[in-house]
């Protein structure tokens, strides 16, 4: 069930973005291996919470923010043909996906309450949440890079 806007997990999102090292790990999962940079966070705040996913779990965040994700797309192969334009219109551009990522966000379903709680420690379950994504991803993510991402979360609360 989706928390109305879902800031938690919007402000979850900003500070592990801003994690050092995460941005690029999250940039390499979408630009090298096709995944979903939003995905990849609310699989990592659901483990935060001590919440383990199931398919189930996936598929109901996958039909929320279909459509929005989407939105998300566009607006980000829009930034990326503006790159060498003016920067206003690049900065509008990327303002535009950052506001299109948070309406994926704001449609997900509660990552803190998604799954069900699990006694494993906190890096079991990023791995193990993180494996529901990224295990569908072609070319195959490698194992240092699923590394980083599961250390991501314990970087942020540090």
């Amino acid at each position: 069930m989706n928390c109305g806007n879902n800031q938690a997990f919007w402000a979850f999102a900003l500070r592990l973005y801003a994690v050092p090292g995460a941005q690029d790990a999250l940039l390499t999962v979408q630009d090298s291996h096709g995944g979903d940079v939003m995905a990849v966070l609310w699989a990592l705040a659901a483990s935060t919470e001590g919440r383990r996913l199931s398919q189930s779990d996936i598929a109901a965040y996958t039909n929320a923010t279909a459509a929005a994700a989407q939105s998300a797309i566009e607006c980000r192969l829009v930034r990326r043909r503006l790159k060498s334009d003016p920067e206003p219109a690049y900065k509008a551009a990327k303002a535009d996906e950052l506001a299109a990522e948070r309406a994926v966000a704001a449609s997900a379903p509660d990552p803190f309450e998604a799954g069900a709680l699990s006694p494993d420690h906190a890096n079991e379950l990023a791995a193990s949440n993180l494996a529901l994504f990224l295990d569908a991803l072609t070319p195959p993510v490698p194992p240092a890079l699923r590394k980083t991402l599961i250390g991501l979360p314990t970087a942020q609360k540090a």
